[in-house]
Order: C-alpha cells, then sequence, then structure tokens
C-alpha cells in the first residue's frame, strides 16, 4: 500500500502535469484568433501565410516525437518536462519580440521542438505514478488539454486588444505571447523543484526494446486515428477564421469564442475515461468520434450562438477521444515502453494533423466568398468525414490485446485507493 505521503507527491505531481499540459496547448493554439492581425502586421500575402506559424510549430512538435519517446524512457521524466516548457516558453518570448516573418517561423519551429518532449514523457511519467490505474491518470492530465485550449486563445484575443504596455516595439498580437512566456519560464521552475520521480518505476539507461509486432500496431492505429488529429487541429483554425469572417467577430471576440468552444473538455474528458473502464473504453470510442463527427459537419447551418454550442460539443468529444484513445492504448503496454508509443503515434498523427492549420488558412484564402455560411459546408464535411473515419481506430487498439492490469473493473474502484495508488 502507499504511504501517505507518497500518495500526495504523486498526486500534486499529477496536477503540475496537467498545468504543463495546459501550457502545451496553450502555446500551440493562441495564435489562432490573431491571424488577421498577424497577417496585417507583417504584410503578409494573406491568412494562410499566417497559419503557416502554428503548422510549422505542430508539424516540429509531431516529426520529434519518436526522439522525445526514446529519450522519455531513458531519461528523467521530470527534467525533461521542465527543459520541454522552458525551451517552449522561450521561443514563444523571442516570436513577441521579433518582426521578421522568416525569424517567426524558425522560432515556431523551435518552440516546437522543445514541446515535442511533453506527451511521450507526460504520459509516461504520470502513469508510472498510478501504475495499478493508469486510465484515470491520463484522464486528469488530459483536463489540461481543455485548460490550455481555453485560456491560449482567450487571453491571447483579449491581450492583443487590451494590452497598454509599450516596450521595444512590441506589436499588439506579440504582447500576449511575452506575457505568456514569461508564466511558463515561471511554471517550469515551479514544476521542477517540487514534482516528483516515481524511483520505483524510474526509466532505465538502456530501454526496454519495443518488439516490432508492437511497433507495426502502434503505426496501424496511427495511420488510422491521424483523421481524428487532422479534423480537430484544422476545427480550431477553421473556426477562428469562420467567425471572423462570416459573423465579422473581432479579435478579442474570436479568442473567446475559440476558448469557450474547448473549455468543457477540462470537465469531460476525465469524465469519458471515468466512464469507460475496460471493455467500456473502446465502443465509447467509437461512439465519442461518431457523434463529434456528424456534429462538426452541421456548423455552417446555425447562426453564431448555434455555432458555438455545435463547435463546442465537437471539440469536446474530439478531445475527449484523445483521453480514452491513450488510456486504451497505454493500458495495454508495459510501462518501459510507454513513451517511444506515444512518441511513433505521434510522429505519424500528430504531423498529419499538423497540416490542419495551412490547410484551412489556404482553403480559406481560395474562396470565393469567404464572408458567406454556405461557402464553409465543404470543409466542415471534410472534418466530420476524418473524425467518422478515424473511428475504425478503436479495432486496431484492440489488437494490442487486453488491459495488463487486473484493474479496474468499474468506474468507482478505478479512483479507490487500492487500485489508484501511487508507487511506494
Amino acid at each position: 500500500m502507499p504511504t501517505r505521503t507518497s500518495s500526495a507527491r504523486s498526486h500534486l505531481t499529477l496536477g503540475l502535469c496537467t498545468i504543463l499540459h495546459g501550457f502545451t496547448h496553450a502555446y500551440g493554439s493562441m495564435l489562432v484568433p490573431l491571424y488577421f492581425r498577424i497577417a496585417a502586421d507583417l504584410k503578409l500575402s494573406g491568412v494562410g501565410a499566417a497559419t503557416l506559424i502554428v503548422t510549422l510549430y505542430g508539424a516540429t512538435y509531431n516529426l520529434g516525437s519518436w526522439a522525445g519517446g526514446m529519450a522519455a524512457d531513458r531519461f528523467s521524466r521530470k527534467t525533461l518536462l521542465a527543459i520541454g516548457l522552458l525551451g517552449n516558453a522561450a521561443a514563444i518570448l523571442g516570436i513577441g519580440f521579433s518582426r521578421q516573418y522568416p525569424v517567426i517561423l524558425v522560432l515556431a519551429m523551435a518552440a516546437g521542438l522543445f514541446g515535442t518532449i511533453f506527451h511521450p514523457a507526460a504520459l509516461a511519467f504520470t502513469t508510472s505514478h498510478y501504475p495499478k490505474s493508469p486510465g484515470l491518470a491520463i484522464g486528469l492530465l488530459s483536463a489540461g488539454s481543455g485548460l490550455g485550449f481555453f485560456f491560449g486563445p482567450q487571453i491571447a484575443g483579449w491581450r492583443a486588444a487590451s494590452a497598454e504596455w509599450h516596450f521595444w516595439n512590441v506589436a499588439q498580437w506579440q504582447k500576449p505571447c511575452v506575457e505568456m512566456a514569461v508564466a511558463g519560464i515561471v511554471v517550469a521552475i515551479v514544476f521542477l523543484l517540487l514534482a516528483s520521480e516515481a524511483p520505483a518505476l524510474a526509466a532505465p539507461s538502456k530501454p526496454h526494446p519495443m518488439d516490432p509486432s508492437l511497433t507495426r500496431k502502434v503505426r496501424h492505429i496511427a495511420l488510422i486515428l491521424m483523421f481524428r488529429d487532422f479534423a480537430g487541429v484544422a476545427g480550431l483554425s477553421l473556426a477562428a477564421i469562420y467567425v471572423r469572417n462570416v459573423f465579422g467577430l473581432s479579435t478579442a471576440e474570436a479568442g473567446l469564442f475559440v476558448g469557450i468552444m474547448m473549455l468543457p473538455s477540462m470537465i469531460v474528458s476525465p469524465l469519458a475515461v471515468y466512464f469507460t473502464p475496460r471493455r467500456r473504453r473502446l465502443p465509447g470510442l467509437s461512439l465519442i468520434l461518431i457523434v463529434g463527427g456528424l456534429m462538426a459537419a452541421t456548423t455552417p447551418l446555425w447562426h453564431l450562438r448555434g455555432a458555438l454550442i455545435i463547435l463546442c460539443a465537437f471539440q469536446t468529444m474530439q478531445l475527449a477521444s484523445y483521453a480514452v484513445s491513450d488510456s486504451a492504448t497505454l493500458e495495454r503496454v508495459v510501462p518501459n515502453v510507454r513513451g517511444r508509443v506515444v512518441g511513433l503515434f505521434l510522429l505519424i498523427a500528430g504531423t498529419f494533423g499538423a497540416l490542419g492549420p495551412w490547410a484551412m488558412g489556404a482553403w480559406t484564402d481560395r474562396l470565393a466568398a469567404a464572408e458567406v455560411q454556405s461557402s464553409y459546408f465543404v470543409p466542415f464535411a471534410l472534418l466530420g468525414a476524418c473524425m467518422l473515419i478515424s473511428a475504425a481506430g478503436s479495432k486496431s487498439i484492440a489488437r494490442l490485446g487486453p488491459a495488463l492490469s487486473e484493474f479496474p473493473v468499474s468506474p468507482l474502484e478505478e479512483i479507490s485507493p487500492e487500485t489508484m495508488g501511487a508507487v511506494p
């Protein structure tokens, strides 16, 4: 049985990792409501050029995931997570001070390179603290994505419109970059001081080899769920462009819209894992993806308030599917390879998904009537189709075999002290 002290340290570590998760996604989404300001300030050819900044961040973030996974299975995950947030924040700070588009693109890739550490290390790190019940630990960690997707665009839109400080000729759209970067540096230092390792399951100096059969199965999962990843990332940018063009929202209003759109996932993602233990995980995943896809396709049928409700539901389903699919996958693999499993998945699925912002920006730049609501039926239908295709990913996850732990068998047991215990 874990001691009360070790349990408290594990709970604190999980909470801190959730905050790091928030910063990771806040940095990746904060520029979304600022596309039009960026394009105007830097005199770019269109919103597609502005979306390229976010696309390069996401592409680098995911292309480096395999290396991040190998590092997570070999070195201190706590140290890696702190380094990742520090480097990510430093690059975002650089974006806040640069007025050269090529330099900003390079800094976006640098931010993504440091950000790539988070998911492989964090998922392996938090599950090592809760070895008997990794599922709900992943569910709670996933609340950080909603936190980041909510505060990132909302704060960016608000501060870009209201920040009054002046320093080094920083543009209005850059001020939230500076402010959020400084906050991230502080949080990284706090994490390094307060988070604790899980010594009983610390990563070995020589990682356990990853079975070729497991590698093939993870690749297959990624090749299907990459459509889900594309739908989510593309949907975020498409929604911001859509409400600006069709409903004439300001930068601050667009940031608020996008932030609210992501907010419910903070609660729904952990609950989705809580209510789908064991044999319910994979059917639950398919249902979530199908419902989310059908909702996304109907977005252009609604006025502003209805579109907000529909997009809230779509993104809630989308982010909840990450929590459920990550739980279902990592419950089926041994702890010493979890970092590489996550890294390989993101290398394939995440990289494809990262093309979403650029694809939506380029598409909407070419719309003959970008201010007409009906012009967006095809791109939103595409998002819905991608979600429906990805529902087949449940069968691929099932090929990994049964969950390794004998726990849990019900939602109540999943959070009981006997099953969700910290490492002694």
